[in-house]
């Protein structure tokens, strides 16, 4: 008989909650999670979430997870005025950071400021602009807890299946990115009380290879969770060859026995959850003029960096009204304050750049077919959505070709060096002189491109967990007879 899956959803649900728009790993999740079911059926695939109280987990329907998902990636927003070149037009006059704060904050750096050392009224200015960034997010955070989710309804019946539900030969799927200690205890708790068997899925390594590009609470946490959650894993998979490469490299290193071969799994691509209705109603975050796209939450690792000095260059070195419109399409991360600071000082460019924050997948499914091409210059990835995702549409790419990368682009993508200005303006420069020539490259996208399928990833997940209960089946059959 085969094992139930019973999949972790915690860390899906309270991104969905607390943070709205789901990332690549939430996306990739509930896809895999939804064809899971599809081919499995809901009396195989069975969905958790973590007990208060307790080290135990409660059952929750599919449902629950898909409402929520769907929910969170159809609402529509709209392009993110403060980030803006007329909202920050104060902010970059004179160079005056203290233009970014309100009136009040504005007075008394006016009457108390020219008292000061520069130092000390710089120090002074930041103190002020934290406080009132900390007032503006209480409201926030009060409808976050108002609609908040993440426990079970107190009036519905309990089910602790780390206690009762679960069977040995079980499998505990940690399928996103199930890094608490609250998922590692109950996790190891089932393994070791209960004979359940752990399954989990590793997009990347970065905060243990690449912890440069993280804030150390992510890199401790994940490292932990390495530590701890790898060995225990008897059915380890990734989703490619360079994050499987990680894992064993980050094995052999620390010296952890993987107690199986890691699978590499394939992403499936397109947005099947969204309502046609809702494609049809994105369209209003499309620029009414020819634009590049880079999808990407806005964090240190993507590199928006490098594109700012390359559309900086490109406009210095092109005739005016040759460089089009860069659209910046994601959320606002980690370590990009400075990068923040240098678009509103920059006016944007002037205008030459635009951000959309935090996109439904409606608005993205628009944006990717109204773009030009995309671009993607990561300097570290576990596989790359956003590129598949533009070859779906039909959109051609110019991405990094580091890592991952050329995996999810193949030979349908072109190339750069993620540290090199020169070289991304080369290969950037080159398609906007040759139309002709882009538009040879977007008619063999559309041509040659073949998206995996979500049940082709939900396929590879069941083989890897079925191979392992067949292993361990035939090692229990083997036993006694080799005792006889």
């Amino acid at each position: 008989m085969s094992p139930v899956i019973w999949i972790d959803v915690e860390d899906v649900q309270m991104h969905l909650t607390f943070r709205g728009r789901p990332t690549g790993i939430q996306r990739l999740a509930f896809e895999a999670a939804r064809a899971l079911v599809e081919m499995a059926g809901t009396e195989r695939v069975r969905f958790l979430r973590h007990a208060a109280g307790d080290r135990g987990f409660y059952e929750v329907p599919f449902a629950t997870l898909s409402d929520a998902y769907r929910a969170a990636v159809t609402e529509a927003t709209r392009k993110d005025l403060a980030w803006q070149p007329a909202a920050v037009a104060a902010a970059t006059e004179e160079a005056d950071p203290s233009a970014q704060a309100p009136g009040i904050l504005r007075r008394i750096w006016r009457k108390l400021g020219g008292l000061l050392p520069g130092e000390v009224r710089m120090a002074m200015l930041d103190i002020l602009l934290h406080q009132w960034a900390a007032v503006r997010a209480v409201p926030k955070l009060v409808r976050t807890v108002r609609k908040a989710r993440w426990r079970a309804d107190p009036t519905a019946p309990v089910v602790r299946v780390a206690e009762a539900a679960m069977a040995p030969g079980d499998v505990l799927f940690g399928i996103a990115a199930p890094w608490s200690e609250e998922h590692m205890s109950r996790a190891e708790a089932a393994c070791r009380d209960r004979g359940v068997r752990y399954a989990t899925l590793v997009y990347d390594m970065i905060p243990v290879v690449r912890p440069e590009f993280c804030v150390v609470s992510v890199t401790r946490r994940y490292r932990t969770w390495a530590e701890r959650m790898l060995p225990l894993a008897d059915v380890p998979m990734a989703i490619s060859h360079a994050t499987r490469t990680d894992m064993e490299m980050f094995a052999a290193r620390d010296g952890i026995a993987l107690r199986a071969p890691v699978r590499v799994v394939p992403v499936g691509t397109g947005f099947p959850s969204i309502p046609q209705a809702s494609v049809e109603a994105g369209g209003s975050v499309v620029p009414d003029e020819p634009f590049i796209l880079f999808v990407s939450t806005i964090e240190v690792r993507k590199n928006h960096q490098l594109l700012l000095r390359v559309w900086r260059r490109l406009l210095e070195t092109m005739p005016p009204g040759k460089v089009p419109l860069l659209v910046l399409a994601g959320g606002i991360g980690w370590l990009v304050g400075d990068l923040m600071q240098q678009l509103r000082n920059a006016a944007f460019l002037d205008g030459r750049v635009e951000v959309v924050d935090s996109p439904s997948d409606a608005q993205l499914a628009v944006l990717y077919r109204g773009a030009m091409f995309t671009v993607y210059p990561s300097h570290y990835e576990g596989w790359g959505l956003p590129v598949v995702e533009s070859h779906y549409f039909g959109t051609p790419v110019v991405c990094a070709d580091n890592t991952s990368l050329p995996e999810a682009g193949g030979d349908l993508a072109r190339y750069f060096d993620a540290d090199s200005v020169g070289d991304a303006v080369r290969v950037i420069r080159g398609l906007l002189e040759d139309p002709a020539g882009l538009d040879a490259w977007r008619a063999e996208v559309r041509a040659r491109f073949r998206p995996v399928e979500w049940r082709e990833t939900a396929a590879a997940m069941l083989a890897a967990v079925d191979c392992v209960n067949e292993a361990v089946g035939a090692s229990a059959m083997d036993g006694p007879s080799a005792a006889g």
